[in-house]
């Protein structure tokens, strides 16, 4: 969109302040650090350009002040530019506003995929093939300021106005901006405004229901009203569309027909036909998602049937919605529908968005309102209202705001939004689906709701089954912390530099609303009371916590980063003393019940015509009423702490007493999964790239309750990865070098990590099972490679996780440093990944209060607690760390596994066993690195070979 797409004459005299610039940029001695973003003044006359080395440094803050005079000081990424503080104080020497440009970005375009300044160009048709070098982001950024103005000036005037309302009093300078278009708008309202294409491949998609066709007609099917006798499919009918010359290879662009997609296809497909419990390993590359969609899609459509397709990440989750599905819808040319359904608290909720937006200055801090921008032009295009779409909303630091506006907990009965409300939107929506694809936290959220979400169902597939046991035991277990006590107090009152809050908002309209005395005193004295009773139970619950979080810091002997872990039972020291305090915050909490239900009942004595917002009051009131008594509920259980199968435990913080947690896990959640999940299906399909141990899938049959499963209705079988691994994948091993327990590992790891990058010069994945560990090998590693041009970035220390495989993704022969999560769900193919170092073998901490009790557990009952749950549980995760490497039939690359346990100890096979490809064994550190690097120049031989043919 070009400047002159909005008539300039038209606009209020003072835009020319922002429209009519050059970029001067120049070095300034406080912002050495900021040379690779440079700050760029721009200036209402004039044509020239003083780059960087033709300005005296110490005339050059007295420049720019000259010709900056009443003009904004502009620049993309004021934290992102090295030294920010500089930069602001620039901008009071020089008395101008200071615009960020990357902000502005952020809250005019929301749905971008990322707000890199190359990104944000190719949205606004700036091109320009310069734009990353730093001497030409002075003047790129002034095209991007100038073509988000435009934006601006075609936003409606409500959205202006919410813009201008949460911009009053905030850090930022964009108030001035927002007034500005709204004034304009105001006199040009008949002006026909071009509008922003917000649809372009840059943005992520707005949508959470594919296809027309729906489930029943006109209604949902429910489980009752399911047939007798259901209409089988054809099982060679289905397996067909996957062979040579059937419908994918005709219609896909470089078709590869897998056996093992084939022969995938054709077990899930009779799986649906005879009513199975189908648990099938398909190797990495098999093609597994289409395997299972085909077969469900037309059982689905046949039996007007729905089936729930359950992962357990993000990722997956978005693949099979937003790629397989449209494709399918394409290809198979048949009517189906198919809706992405997630938890409450991903959705916003419009009632508690109005309330909020109607007094933000109420509700919300300073920082929250800035936040808050770009929510305002997202609500504006949202067909979904799911906080994931919304790039430019930063949920990392703004989970406080998120939970005041998202739906999580409302008491939906009362509210105005009904129709509108896109909670109510996609559950009305999967309910009359065929496919619902969801996640493994919401299949166990809607199963300790009894189905309240999903409904009944019948036919359940389950990809990435190797978590499933870690998310039941995530959803089956029960917390108490200070901190989300806390947080749910100040939703309705909080006192800091002002008072927020619902409580703080009656309290002023029982002051200044001109409804009847009677009532402004019984609401006036309802909220004094519930304010003193908010007061009393945060007193309550900082007593309570530094009690217990002093206590579990003097018992506890087990310590890891920032929290000691005290395991507890019903009649030890530690909960004797738990007990003591107990009772004060539990009658804090019913206090604090008694007051929010009269002042509830109050409400509803006053006519919404006087009090404006009366329901959403009473939503508030509702849900924090149902909040404190599952607190209530859930201290009783922990401080009782008797309940079997379960293991108790305080995790205390060094730093903070409010960080302190109560937590009770079940041990063993098969029988639970068995009885309120398996049981109760008639398809289940399981499917990972990882769920054997070699071949057989025992520990994972037992560990989620599928042993209850007579055999002949459980199937199970592997499939293999068609990818060549013995000529894709190197495995290596260092027979001569240090134990992990030994003091000198920690030092010959980060040699040989150090020695195989410098060599190879390769993309290189670390894996660690420490944080500590990975921190010492980040500090040993970080300065000899930056000196040779190599980026180091660690998990913890560089940014939080997507950053980080960006940058890892886009740095060539870089190395990222990773634990816990990074062993699996990273999907980085091809050059951009070719080395996978594993340190340690991935056992779980044994000091872990859960594994604690669950050897214990397994010991008390006579079985060996090693053999039949650590080291299958550390194959698994093995494996998936193997997996990060080969992802496609092109990649090819070494793994180095330098715990020398895997050659050294009988269960040590185990872990090589389970690989795909053979391992090789180097001498010691020295004859590793160099067989490595010879691989890698046979290697680059043979594809320059392969190139030239």
């Amino acid at each position: 969109m070009s400047q002159s797409s909005i008539e300039q004459s038209s606009r209020p005299s003072a835009s020319s302040s922002f429209h009519d610039f050059t970029s001067i940029s120049c070095y300034i001695p406080d912002l050495k650090k900021a040379a690779p973003r440079m700050a760029a003044a721009f200036v209402a006359s004039g044509d020239i350009v003083h780059e960087m080395d033709k300005l005296d440094p110490d005339k050059a803050p007295s420049v720019i002040a000259a010709r900056a005079a009443d003009h904004p000081l502009i620049i993309y990424g004021v934290k992102e530019c090295g030294d920010p503080e500089a930069i602001e104080h620039l901008a009071s020497e020089l008395n101008t506003p200071l615009l960020d440009v990357l902000k502005l970005a952020r809250i005019l375009l929301p749905r971008l995929r990322d707000h890199e300044m190359t990104t944000v160009a190719s949205s606004l048709g700036i091109g320009g093939v310069d734009i990353h070098l730093p001497e030409r982001r002075p003047r790129h950024t002034g095209h991007l300021f100038s073509g988000l103005l435009d934006i601006i000036y075609t936003l409606n005037l409500d959205s202006l106005r919410s813009l201008a309302r949460l911009s009053h009093g905030a850090t930022s300078d964009f108030e001035g901006l927002f007034v500005e278009a709204e004034s304009y708008r105001i006199r040009n309202a008949f002006i026909n405004t071009p509008k922003y294409d917000r649809s372009a491949s840059w943005c992520t998609p707005s949508i959470n229901v594919a296809g027309a066709g729906v489930i029943g007609g006109d209604e949902s099917l429910e489980d009752e009203n399911a047939p007798l006798v259901f209409q089988q499919l054809d099982t060679d009918e289905i397996t067909s569309m996957f062979e040579p010359g059937g419908l994918f290879e005709r219609t896909m662009d470089r078709y590869e027909h897998r056996a093992q997609q084939t022969a995938m296809a054709r077990g899930v497909t009779d799986a649906f036909n005879d009513s199975e419990v189908l648990v099938v390993e398909a190797g990495t590359g098999t093609g597994k998602s289409l395997s299972y969609l085909v077969p469900a899609i037309f059982w689905a459509l046949r039996n007007d049937q729905r089936v729930i397709i359950s992962t357990n990440t993000k990722n997956l989750q978005e693949q099979l919605f937003f790629k397989d599905m449209p494709f399918l819808l394409d290809v198979l040319q048949v009517d189906f529908r198919a809706t992405l359904l997630k938890g409450r608290s991903n959705y916003i909720c419009l009632d508690r968005w109005r309330h909020v937006l109607g007094q933000p200055e109420d509700h919300l801090t300073t920082e929250e309102r800035e936040a808050a921008l770009p929510l305002v032009t997202w609500l504006d295009e949202t067909q979904t209202g799911d906080i994931t779409e919304n790039a430019g909303f930063n949920m990392a630091s703004q989970r406080g705001l998120w939970q005041k506006i998202n739906a999580e907990g409302g008491a939906c009965p009362r509210c105005v939004f009904k129709e509108e409300c896109y909670v109510n939107r996609v559950r009305s929506a999967a309910a009359l689906s065929h496919i619902v694809i969801i996640n493994h936290a919401l299949l166990f959220s809607d199963l300790a709701a009894d189905n309240a979400v999903l409904n009944d169902y019948s036919h359940l597939i389950i990809d990435e089954a190797h978590n499933l046991e870690k998310v039941a035991v995530q959803h089956m277990t029960i917390e108490a912390g200070g901190w989300r006590m806390r947080n749910i107090l100040r939703k309705m009152y909080v006192r800091d530099t002002m008072e927020t809050g619902l409580l703080a908002t009656l309290k002023w309209r029982s002051e200044h609303s001109p409804m009847k005395q009677v009532w402004k005193d019984a609401l006036a004295g309802g909220t004094r009371l519930a304010i003193d009773r908010v007061n009393e139970v945060e007193r309550a619950i900082e007593t309570f916590f530094k009690t217990i979080n002093d206590e579990a810091l003097n018992q506890s002997t087990t310590r890891s980063g920032y929290a000691a872990k005290l395991r507890y039972g019903e009649n030890d020291v530690f909960n004797t003393m738990l007990n003591a305090p107990m009772p004060d915050l539990m009658q804090r909490f019913m206090h604090l019940r008694d007051a929010l239900g009269r002042l509830g009942a109050t409400l509803n004595d006053i006519p919404e015509s006087w009090l404006a917002d009366r329901e959403e009051f009473l939503n508030t009131i509702t849900a924090t009423l149902e909040s404190c008594k599952t607190i209530e509920e859930n201290l009783m259980l922990l401080a009782q702490a008797n309940e079997d199968n379960t293991v108790y435990w305080a995790e205390a913080s060094h730093n903070n007493p409010l960080s302190c947690m109560l937590v009770a896990a079940p041990l063993n959640v098969a029988e639970r999964l068995y009885k309120d999940l398996f049981s109760q299906k008639r398809t289940v399909i399981l499917t990972s790239a990882t769920l054997a141990i070699g071949s057989k899938f025992d520990h994972m049959i037992n560990r989620i309750g599928l042993s209850k499963i007579e055999r002949p209705r459980l199937k199970v079988f592997k499939i293999g990865s068609p990818f060549n691994y013995q000529d894709q994948a190197l495995v290596c091993v260092p027979s001569s070098f240090p134990s992990p327990k030994a003091d000198i590992f920690q030092a010959a790891i980060s040699e040989l990590i150090l020695g195989l990058v410098v060599a190879t010069r390769r993309s290189t994945l670390v894996l660690f099972t420490s944080y500590s560990m990975l921190d010492r090998t980040f500090t040993d590693l970080e300065i000899p490679l930056s000196h040779l041009g190599i980026s180091v970035m660690a998990q913890g220390i560089s940014g939080p996780r997507s950053l980080l495989l960006d940058r890892f993704r886009s740095t060539p022969g870089s190395v990222l440093l990773g634990t816990d999560s990074f062993w699996e769900g990273v999907d980085v193919p091809g050059e951009a990944l070719e080395m996978v170092v594993m340190v340690k073998l991935p056992f779980a901490v044994p000091s872990e209060p859960i594994i604690q009790a669950q050897v214990e557990q397994m010991e008390e009952a006579g079985r060996n607690s090693f053999m039949e749950f650590l080291v299958p549980e550390a194959v698994i995760k093995f494996r998936q760390g193997f997996g990060r490497l080969i992802r496609s039939g092109e990649d090819y690359g070494a793994v180095v596994v330098l715990d020398h346990r895997v050659i050294s100890t009988r269960y040590g096979q185990l872990f090589l066993n389970s690989l795909p490809a053979e391992h090789q064994i180097f001498e010691d550190a020295d004859h590793l690195v160099e067989g490595v690097t010879r691989w890698f120049d046979t290697l680059d031989k043979r594809r320059t070979t392969t190139h030239r043919h």
